[in-house]
């Protein structure tokens, strides 16, 4: 279940699309936060590199390649 915090609301009609895109901003945080990112292209699961293992993967997958 999730709960969001109702703010009070005025018969302003600029109000309800405030609050559907703060609730599309929760839902937005909430699946970032809870699914795995997937590539569209190969469809593997992407993964978190530190800056030594990008260099090393720089160094190793594109010796004598022009970058």
């Amino acid at each position: 279940m999730i709960s969001i915090e109702q703010k009070t609301t005025s018969r302003n009609p600029r109000s309800t699309v405030g609050t559907v895109t703060e609730v599309y901003d929760f839902l937005r945080l909430l699946f970032a936060r809870t699914a795995d990112a997937h590539s569209h292209v190969t469809g593997k699961k992407m993964v978190r590199y530190s800056e030594d293992q990008i260099i090393e993967h720089i160094g190793t997958d594109f010796t004598g390649k022009r970058l």
